[in-house]
């Protein structure tokens, strides 16, 4: 429970008022209220503002402990209603870029790609550098599915890496934007796939950041924009991310829903490999990032896990069939020149640990623990703090104990 959640519950519950009774005064529901008051959404100043005209009594303080606001209010339908305008040529046809220049950034795309996720120089500074030289070039070039088309798909994918490296650095004004400008460039070249990847990379950092509503609403956007090109790996990582959201919001029914075709579109892709577009790169980095997690917030708080955890544990009671695909288990495996197979072990432990599985996450988690311990300031290790938070509810479960006390002992030395 946050702060000002804990401080909405003391104030209702001073005046008397059970949840279904603030619920008659409000505009929201009781179990949104009963988010609010948990941390499972993210206060904002119009529920401070409904708590204090429902309740009769001035609560100014706690407006200093809301988030700082990124978008007024209304700002990112606005803009992501401005992508699914009819393209306007800007002029400039195929002469912006010339053949040298366009095969450049093509390399350069490909080379940041392999780069982006490095622990020592990431190219961020470079890429940001090409970006901000050649966007008023881009800019100016019209829809086009010869050389300027080509050229402004390129322009994309490495907004789409600036975004990602950005993001990994906790800028996120800057990965906010680069994501949006990734997704401008896309959709100016017509090509709804890339442009709805874009917006899957946005809609991943809305969820991270305890927005579940607007990534929900970023995912769906998304999906309106690809409605007609989507392939099934885009198409089951859009039903993915809506099906966190609806997770964390506590809505089981679509939660489950989107569970159900995020899994038939899973093993749609699984019979048929991806290949090597821009698309599927950005879903590649995608996943990377979900697995990776923000590189300046160590320990995590856990707090997907935890909000999670129920959604997943229903869908494990009543539709187990949906459990393993739910979690991406059948997906294709992440580069092991990328990720550490520490990681990628800790990462499945933790999914288990939301199955209510705790043995066989302990079991994941000590084989990743040898390969750890010369790596322990890494990411590797980042994540099994993460593991170490989530599992204190298994905390009983004797192997859980066992690799929650290495896990402590390792950390510590770091």
């Amino acid at each position: 429970m946050t702060e000002i959640g804990r401080a909405l519950r003391t104030a209702r519950q001073a005046a008397g008022l059970s949840l279904q009774g603030m619920a008659r005064r409000t505009n929201y529901s009781k179990p949104y209220l009963g988010q609010l008051e948990t941390g499972a959404r993210v206060v904002r100043a119009e529920h401070v503002t409904a708590y204090e005209s429902a309740l009769g009594t001035s609560l100014s303080p706690l407006y200093a402990q809301l988030p700082m606001a990124t978008q007024s209010e209304g700002e990112l339908s606005m803009e992501l209603a401005s992508l699914l305008l009819p393209m306007v040529p800007a002029g400039g046809g195929e002469g912006g870029f010339t053949l040298g220049e366009l095969g450049a950034a093509e390399r350069s795309a490909r080379w940041a790609r392999g780069l982006q996720w490095s622990e020592s120089t990431p190219p961020r500074r470079l890429v940001i550098d090409w970006l901000e030289t050649n966007l008023p070039r881009l800019q100016q070039l019209s829809p086009s599915t010869g050389r300027a088309g080509q050229t402004l798909r390129v322009g994309a994918e490495l907004a789409d890496i600036a975004a990602a490296m950005s993001w990994d650095i906790e800028d996120t004004d800057s990965a906010r934007r680069f994501y949006l400008v990734s997704a401008r460039l896309a959709h100016t070249a017509g090509d709804p796939s890339l442009t709805a990847a874009a917006l899957a990379g946005l809609a991943m950092q809305y969820l991270d950041q305890g927005r579940p509503e607007d990534g929900l609403e970023v995912a769906q956007s998304a999906q309106y924009v690809a409605r007609r090109s989507a392939t099934p790996r885009l198409r089951a990582a859009l039903a993915h991310l809506q099906a966190t959201a609806y997770g964390i919001v506590g809505d089981t029914m679509a939660f489950e829903r989107e569970t159900a075709y995020a899994t038939e579109c899973h093993l749609e892709a699984a019979a048929n490999p991806p290949a090597d577009t821009a698309v599927d790169r950005s879903l590649t980095s995608l996943n990377l990032s979900f697995l990776l997690g923000p590189r300046r917030t160590w320990p995590s708080r856990g707090r997907q896990s935890e909000l999670l955890g129920p959604g997943y544990r229903h869908l494990v009671a009543t539709r187990p069939q949906l459990a393993g695909a739910a979690f991406g288990m059948d997906r294709t495996p992440l580069p092991g020149n990328i990720v550490e197979p520490a990681m990628t072990l800790t990462s499945a432990a933790r999914l288990h640990l939301m199955l209510g599985e705790p043995e066989r996450a302990a079991e994941l988690v000590g084989m990743a623990l040898p390969s750890a311990g010369a790596r322990a300031g890494s990411r590797t290790a980042a994540r099994l703090r993460d593991f170490h938070h989530e599992s204190r509810e298994f905390a009983e479960v004797s192997e859980i104990r066992a690799v929650r006390t290495t896990i402590a002992e390792l950390t510590a030395r770091h």
